[in-house]
């Protein structure tokens, strides 16, 4: 069972959600603030709509991960995509069949569920207490069967070792320093197989980057509508931190609710990522790709790289 530590939540935004370093477009102004999480608020405003008129929008300053339900349905219809990469992984990359398999920091368990779906002994750990009670009970209403564990993804035990580990986009990055990074990759190490493989990906700064812009994507599901933003607030090159603000507008039962919530991540370019790759003498680099998830379509480690799917085979 993972041990308790220090709180690291997860991350889950997907290529459809996320600001493209390219082509993003320029944010209106800077913001320079403290970085630090709005505290939690209620909901205040209309509790319906009146006859004739729009619904007034309750707004509320959340934790997004509290309402899993909400945030992955933005990104759903990229997770057969994702297993479906993991297994090509899995084949052409571990000489020994992979049934055992961890994801850390996995959130409201999307792909926990759906690797479970296809026949795979999966873990989940996250910090996140909803997330995994609503991984759960989706789990439980697909007749699937996972473990879940709360706990850190810089410092987990698991007695017996798994074939293949994971953590999907971003997820990584919410570990502010190169401290925490060497720990979780450390973990992932002692947590797996010799022969297997860690997938890790996550957006990188291009040379020619765009750091600033929003993002907007919308997704439905039964009886709700949701529009999401990601907006970059601060960006320090300086720190390697960058604080973004993500925005849920919801429309369910005829109210709509406008949740926000911002987030801090840690800024990567290629040689910074290769600096930490390079300390890592318990993993070798054998495949690079991107957020196309297509195994055919291998990538090399550039300047130019954005959008990074790493995998890293335990030695």
């Amino acid at each position: 069972m993972a041990k308790k530590s220090t709180k690291v939540q997860s991350l889950r935004p997907e290529p459809t959600a996320t600001l493209s370093r390219k082509s993003a477009t320029k944010s209106p102004s800077k913001t320079n603030g403290s970085g630090t999480k709005p505290s939690h608020g209620k909901a205040r405003g209309s509790e319906g709509k009146s006859a004739g008129s729009k619904p007034k929008v309750e707004e509320a300053v959340v934790n997004w991960y509290d309402h899993p339900e909400w945030y992955e349905l933005g990104f759903l219809k990229e997770t057969p995509k994702e297993a479906k990469f993991l297994e090509a992984v899995f084949k052409k990359h571990v000489k020994f069949p992979v049934t055992r398999v961890l994801e850390v920091g996995c959130g409201s368990g999307r792909l926990v569920r759906e690797m479970a779906r296809r026949g795979y002994e999966t873990t989940g750990l996250d910090l996140n207490s909803e997330a995994l009670k609503y991984c759960k009970k989706k789990l439980q209403e697909d007749g699937c069967h996972a473990d879940l564990v709360k706990g850190d993804m810089t410092d987990f035990w698991f007695g017996k070792p798994f074939d293949a580990a994971f953590n999907a986009i971003n997820t990584f990055r919410h570990l502010e320093t190169e401290e925490a990074a060497v720990k979780h990759l450390e973990c992932i190490a002692s947590n797996l197989k010799t022969g297997g493989v860690f997938v890790l990906s996550l957006h990188l700064i291009p040379h020619d980057g765009d750091l600033w812009g929003t993002e907007r994507w919308s997704a439905k599901g039964d009886g709700v509508a949701i529009r999401y933003a990601l907006t970059v607030l601060d960006c320090d090159i300086e720190t390697r931190i960058e604080r973004l603000r993500i925005t849920m507008n919801v429309e369910q039962d005829g109210r709509v609710s406008r949740l926000s919530d911002e987030i801090r991540l840690r800024l990567y370019n290629v040689d910074q990522l290769k600096s930490l790759l390079a300390k890592m003498k318990q993993f070798e680099l054998v495949g690079v790709y991107d957020f196309w998830f297509d195994i055919q379509q291998r990538q090399r480690l550039s300047r130019n790289s954005c959008d990074t799917v790493l995998v890293l085979k335990k030695l």
